[in-house]
């Protein structure tokens, strides 16, 4: 459970909240222009289908918001934490504690090979 309590924090952090719709908002747009640009660009909402309309804006925003959690929870060395979490050295299976904004650091066993995982 607190695996899914530290991903579900950096999905609706700022950064990636804010990332996403960007996205979403110039991809969605696009998309729907072609797939219904027509009826959108004469204003015929008569022939505008809400759903698809609803869901070209929500794909990429999901796409974004997974890809930027995925990359943020791989916790590379160097960068700083979005989130305070326990983490584990996938190569030798050493431990830190890590708080929000602390500069990931090397493991002192792998150093430079660090890979550290949720624990």
């Amino acid at each position: 459970m607190q695996r899914f309590k530290i991903y579900c924090e950096i999905a609706v952090s700022r950064g990636v909240v804010k990332r996403a719709a960007k996205v979403a908002l110039v991809v969605g747009s696009a998309l729907n222009l072609i797939n219904q640009g027509e009826s959108l660009m004469l204003l015929d909402f008569a022939n505008v289908n809400f759903m698809k309309l609803f869901l070209t804006y929500i794909v990429p925003y999901s796409v974004t918001t997974y890809t930027a959690t995925a990359l943020k929870a791989e916790f590379q060395i160097g960068t700083a934490s979005s989130v305070e979490a326990d983490l584990e050295c996938t190569s030798c299976k050493a431990h830190i504690h890590i708080h929000k904004g602390q500069i990931i650091p090397e493991c002192m066993v792998c150093g430079i090979d660090t890979h550290w995982k949720l624990k």
